[in-house]
Protein backbone atom coordinates (compact mmCIF):
# COMPACT_ATOMS: atom_id res chain seq x y z
CA UNK A 1 0.00 0.00 0.00
CA UNK A 2 1.17 3.55 -1.04
CA UNK A 3 0.26 6.89 -0.41
CA UNK A 4 0.00 10.14 -2.02
CA UNK A 5 -0.57 13.63 -0.54
CA UNK A 6 -3.68 15.32 -2.79
CA UNK A 7 -3.27 18.78 -1.35
CA UNK A 8 -2.76 17.75 2.23
CA UNK A 9 -4.72 15.19 2.65
CA UNK A 10 -3.44 11.47 2.38
CA UNK A 11 -4.89 9.23 -0.40
CA UNK A 12 -4.53 5.32 -0.21
CA UNK A 13 -3.94 3.52 -2.99
CA UNK A 14 -2.94 -0.20 -4.63
CA UNK A 15 -0.63 -0.17 -7.67
CA UNK A 16 -0.26 -2.91 -10.34
CA UNK A 17 2.46 -2.65 -12.99
CA UNK A 18 2.82 -3.77 -15.69
CA UNK A 19 -0.50 -4.30 -17.48
CA UNK A 20 -2.14 -4.27 -20.54
CA UNK A 21 -3.86 -0.77 -20.27
CA UNK A 22 -3.90 2.26 -18.06
CA UNK A 23 -6.75 1.99 -15.27
CA UNK A 24 -8.05 3.72 -12.80
CA UNK A 25 -10.47 2.18 -10.23
CA UNK A 26 -12.83 4.15 -8.07
CA UNK A 27 -15.21 2.05 -5.92
CA UNK A 28 -18.33 3.09 -4.32
CA UNK A 29 -20.18 4.20 -0.88
CA UNK A 30 -19.02 2.00 2.31
CA UNK A 31 -16.49 -0.06 0.36
CA UNK A 32 -12.68 0.63 -0.59
CA UNK A 33 -9.98 -0.24 -3.05
CA UNK A 34 -9.91 -3.35 -1.88
CA UNK A 35 -13.10 -4.30 -3.86
CA UNK A 36 -11.37 -3.89 -6.39
CA UNK A 37 -8.37 -6.28 -6.05
CA UNK A 38 -9.90 -9.42 -7.90
CA UNK A 39 -10.56 -7.44 -10.86
CA UNK A 40 -6.60 -6.44 -10.82
CA UNK A 41 -5.38 -9.42 -10.16
CA UNK A 42 -7.30 -10.72 -13.21
CA UNK A 43 -6.44 -7.98 -15.55
CA UNK A 44 -2.77 -8.41 -14.54
CA UNK A 45 -2.45 -11.85 -15.95
CA UNK A 46 -2.16 -9.88 -19.60
CA UNK A 47 1.11 -7.90 -19.45
CA UNK A 48 2.51 -4.68 -20.95
CA UNK A 49 3.61 -0.93 -20.02
CA UNK A 50 0.41 -0.13 -18.25
CA UNK A 51 -0.10 0.37 -14.74
CA UNK A 52 -3.47 -0.20 -12.46
CA UNK A 53 -4.38 2.00 -10.04
CA UNK A 54 -7.59 1.78 -7.07
CA UNK A 55 -7.56 4.30 -4.50
CA UNK A 56 -9.44 5.14 -1.35
CA UNK A 57 -11.88 7.99 -1.49
CA UNK A 58 -11.39 10.13 1.18
CA UNK A 59 -12.86 8.88 4.86
CA UNK A 60 -12.62 5.10 3.68
CA UNK A 61 -9.96 2.32 3.99
CA UNK A 62 -6.67 3.85 4.86
CA UNK A 63 -7.50 7.53 3.75
CA UNK A 64 -8.47 8.77 6.70
CA UNK A 65 -9.63 11.99 7.99
CA UNK A 66 -12.58 13.24 7.48
CA UNK A 67 -14.35 14.79 10.73
CA UNK A 68 -17.82 15.77 9.96
CA UNK A 69 -20.75 16.03 7.00
CA UNK A 70 -19.29 19.31 5.49
CA UNK A 71 -15.72 17.69 4.81
CA UNK A 72 -17.97 15.46 2.55
CA UNK A 73 -16.74 16.81 -1.29
CA UNK A 74 -17.08 14.68 -4.75
CA UNK A 75 -15.42 17.69 -6.09
CA UNK A 76 -12.06 17.18 -3.59
CA UNK A 77 -12.34 12.92 -4.36
CA UNK A 78 -12.25 14.14 -8.03
CA UNK A 79 -9.50 15.86 -7.94
CA UNK A 80 -7.51 13.45 -5.65
CA UNK A 81 -8.26 11.15 -9.08
CA UNK A 82 -6.83 13.30 -11.37
CA UNK A 83 -3.64 14.42 -8.92
CA UNK A 84 -2.82 10.87 -8.41
CA UNK A 85 -2.97 10.16 -12.12
CA UNK A 86 -0.92 12.98 -13.08
CA UNK A 87 1.48 12.50 -10.33
CA UNK A 88 2.47 8.71 -11.97
CA UNK A 89 2.15 10.60 -15.54
CA UNK A 90 -0.44 8.27 -16.46
CA UNK A 91 -2.50 9.17 -20.02
CA UNK A 92 -4.90 7.42 -21.63
CA UNK A 93 -6.77 6.32 -18.83
CA UNK A 94 -9.55 3.90 -18.52
CA UNK A 95 -11.35 4.96 -15.52
CA UNK A 96 -14.09 2.34 -13.99
CA UNK A 97 -15.95 4.16 -11.50
CA UNK A 98 -18.61 1.44 -9.00
CA UNK A 99 -22.03 2.93 -7.97
CA UNK A 100 -21.47 6.30 -6.34
CA UNK A 101 -17.42 5.77 -7.33
CA UNK A 102 -19.16 6.46 -11.45
CA UNK A 103 -20.26 9.88 -10.24
CA UNK A 104 -16.68 10.37 -9.01
CA UNK A 105 -15.52 8.92 -12.26
CA UNK A 106 -17.54 11.38 -14.71
CA UNK A 107 -16.21 14.32 -12.48
CA UNK A 108 -12.80 13.27 -12.66
CA UNK A 109 -13.38 13.55 -16.47
CA UNK A 110 -14.83 16.64 -16.60
CA UNK A 111 -11.59 17.58 -14.79
CA UNK A 112 -8.77 17.02 -17.29
CA UNK A 113 -10.70 15.23 -20.57
CA UNK A 114 -7.32 15.25 -21.93
CA UNK A 115 -6.16 12.62 -19.04
CA UNK A 116 -8.93 9.89 -20.31
CA UNK A 117 -9.31 7.42 -23.08
CA UNK A 118 -12.39 5.65 -21.57
CA UNK A 119 -15.19 4.82 -19.01
CA UNK A 120 -16.36 2.10 -17.53
CA UNK A 121 -19.63 2.86 -14.97
CA UNK A 122 -20.67 -0.17 -13.53
CA UNK A 123 -23.98 -0.35 -11.69
CA UNK A 124 -23.17 3.88 -10.81
CA UNK A 125 -25.47 6.50 -9.70
CA UNK A 126 -26.57 9.23 -12.03
CA UNK A 127 -25.76 12.36 -12.76
CA UNK A 128 -27.44 13.85 -9.57
CA UNK A 129 -26.45 11.86 -7.16
CA UNK A 130 -29.10 10.10 -5.39
CA UNK A 131 -33.02 10.48 -5.57
CA UNK A 132 -34.73 8.72 -2.58
CA UNK A 133 -37.26 6.69 -2.54
CA UNK A 134 -38.01 7.39 1.24
CA UNK A 135 -38.00 10.43 3.46
CA UNK A 136 -34.28 11.61 3.61
CA UNK A 137 -34.52 11.11 7.99
CA UNK A 138 -35.80 7.57 7.39
CA UNK A 139 -32.61 6.92 4.79
CA UNK A 140 -29.83 8.67 7.21
CA UNK A 141 -31.54 6.80 9.98
CA UNK A 142 -30.38 3.68 8.25
CA UNK A 143 -27.17 4.68 7.75
CA UNK A 144 -26.83 6.13 11.18
CA UNK A 145 -28.10 2.72 12.81
CA UNK A 146 -25.25 1.14 10.59
CA UNK A 147 -22.91 3.50 12.41
CA UNK A 148 -23.19 2.04 15.55
CA UNK A 149 -24.72 -1.17 14.97
CA UNK A 150 -22.02 -3.68 13.67
CA UNK A 151 -24.30 -6.58 13.21
CA UNK A 152 -27.18 -4.33 11.21
CA UNK A 153 -24.61 -3.39 8.80
CA UNK A 154 -23.01 -6.06 7.99
CA UNK A 155 -25.72 -7.53 6.83
CA UNK A 156 -26.86 -4.15 5.00
CA UNK A 157 -23.44 -4.11 3.31
CA UNK A 158 -23.48 -7.74 2.43
CA UNK A 159 -27.49 -7.37 0.41
CA UNK A 160 -25.44 -5.08 -1.45
CA UNK A 161 -23.58 -8.19 -3.12
CA UNK A 162 -25.83 -10.45 -4.79
CA UNK A 163 -25.26 -13.85 -3.40
CA UNK A 164 -22.70 -13.07 -0.71
CA UNK A 165 -22.51 -15.23 1.98
CA UNK A 166 -21.90 -12.63 5.26
CA UNK A 167 -20.07 -15.45 7.09
CA UNK A 168 -17.42 -15.78 4.92
CA UNK A 169 -13.72 -14.87 5.72
CA UNK A 170 -13.46 -12.77 2.15
CA UNK A 171 -16.67 -10.52 2.95
CA UNK A 172 -15.73 -10.65 6.75
CA UNK A 173 -12.24 -9.15 5.27
CA UNK A 174 -14.01 -6.32 3.73
CA UNK A 175 -16.68 -5.53 6.43
CA UNK A 176 -13.96 -4.56 8.79
CA UNK A 177 -12.12 -1.89 6.42
CA UNK A 178 -15.73 -0.59 5.96
CA UNK A 179 -16.32 -0.99 9.55
CA UNK A 180 -13.24 1.37 10.61
CA UNK A 181 -14.41 3.85 7.63
CA UNK A 182 -14.48 7.62 9.24
CA UNK A 183 -17.50 8.22 11.35
CA UNK A 184 -19.11 10.45 9.36
CA UNK A 185 -19.11 8.87 5.96
CA UNK A 186 -21.97 6.61 6.83
CA UNK A 187 -24.77 9.40 7.17
CA UNK A 188 -22.73 12.11 5.21
CA UNK A 189 -22.41 10.50 1.78
CA UNK A 190 -25.88 9.45 1.48
CA UNK A 191 -26.53 13.32 2.80
CA UNK A 192 -24.65 14.75 0.33
CA UNK A 193 -25.66 12.43 -2.52
CA UNK A 194 -29.23 13.51 -1.65
CA UNK A 195 -29.20 17.09 -2.49
CA UNK A 196 -26.07 18.37 -3.20
CA UNK A 197 -25.21 16.89 -6.56
CA UNK A 198 -25.92 17.45 -9.92
CA UNK A 199 -23.93 17.22 -12.99
CA UNK A 200 -26.28 16.44 -15.39
CA UNK A 201 -25.93 19.32 -17.50
CA UNK A 202 -21.93 18.93 -18.12
CA UNK A 203 -22.92 15.04 -19.26
CA UNK A 204 -23.05 16.22 -22.71
CA UNK A 205 -19.48 17.22 -22.22
CA UNK A 206 -18.32 13.59 -21.40
CA UNK A 207 -17.67 12.74 -25.60
CA UNK A 208 -14.98 9.77 -24.51
CA UNK A 209 -16.06 6.25 -24.58
CA UNK A 210 -18.35 4.87 -22.37
CA UNK A 211 -19.55 1.13 -21.05
CA UNK A 212 -22.28 1.42 -19.01
CA UNK A 213 -22.44 -2.33 -16.62
CA UNK A 214 -25.98 -2.83 -14.82
CA UNK A 215 -26.75 -5.83 -13.02
CA UNK A 216 -30.40 -6.82 -13.55
CA UNK A 217 -30.64 -8.05 -10.19
CA UNK A 218 -29.37 -4.71 -8.53
CA UNK A 219 -31.69 -4.21 -5.62
CA UNK A 220 -29.28 -0.80 -4.74
CA UNK A 221 -30.08 1.18 -7.94
CA UNK A 222 -32.91 0.54 -10.36
CA UNK A 223 -32.17 -0.16 -13.85
CA UNK A 224 -33.46 3.47 -15.01
CA UNK A 225 -30.42 5.51 -13.67
CA UNK A 226 -28.18 3.99 -15.78
CA UNK A 227 -30.68 4.65 -18.96
CA UNK A 228 -30.48 7.85 -17.98
CA UNK A 229 -27.10 7.63 -17.73
CA UNK A 230 -27.21 6.39 -21.66
CA UNK A 231 -29.11 9.29 -22.54
CA UNK A 232 -26.61 11.83 -21.00
CA UNK A 233 -23.53 10.39 -21.96
CA UNK A 234 -22.99 11.49 -25.71
CA UNK A 235 -21.50 8.03 -26.46
CA UNK A 236 -22.14 5.36 -24.01
CA UNK A 237 -23.15 1.89 -24.25
CA UNK A 238 -25.60 0.15 -22.19
CA UNK A 239 -24.89 -3.46 -21.46
CA UNK A 240 -27.60 -5.22 -19.27
CA UNK A 241 -25.96 -7.98 -17.28
CA UNK A 242 -27.95 -11.00 -16.81
CA UNK A 243 -27.96 -12.80 -13.07
CA UNK A 244 -25.82 -10.05 -11.46
CA UNK A 245 -26.05 -7.72 -8.65
CA UNK A 246 -25.30 -4.45 -7.47
CA UNK A 247 -21.32 -5.60 -7.54
CA UNK A 248 -20.37 -7.57 -10.27
CA UNK A 249 -16.87 -6.76 -9.25
CA UNK A 250 -17.05 -9.03 -6.19
CA UNK A 251 -19.81 -11.18 -7.59
CA UNK A 252 -18.18 -12.02 -10.48
CA UNK A 253 -14.97 -10.70 -11.24
CA UNK A 254 -14.28 -12.88 -14.26
CA UNK A 255 -16.88 -12.07 -15.49
CA UNK A 256 -17.00 -8.51 -15.70
CA UNK A 257 -12.86 -8.00 -16.51
CA UNK A 258 -13.79 -10.21 -19.59
CA UNK A 259 -16.75 -7.44 -20.50
CA UNK A 260 -14.36 -4.67 -20.25
CA UNK A 261 -11.24 -6.85 -22.11
CA UNK A 262 -14.14 -6.96 -24.87
CA UNK A 263 -14.95 -3.31 -24.87
CA UNK A 264 -11.42 -2.02 -24.80
CA UNK A 265 -10.49 -4.37 -27.73
CA UNK A 266 -13.30 -1.84 -30.01
CA UNK A 267 -12.15 1.23 -28.87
Amino acid sequence: MATFDSNGFSISYQEVLGSSENVFFIHGNLASKEWWFPSMELLSQKKGTGQMIAADWRGYGSSKGIESFRDINFENCAQDVVSLIEDKNMVNVCVIGHSTGGLIAMMAVLKKPELFRSMVLLDSVGGTGLDLELPKDQVLAHFGRMSVDKEYARMALAATIDGCDPQSDSFRQLFEITWNCDKPMWQGVIDVLSDQVDITAQMSDLKLPTLILHGDKDAVLKMEIAEKNLERLPHAQLKVMNGQGHSMNLENPQGFVEEIKTFWEKL
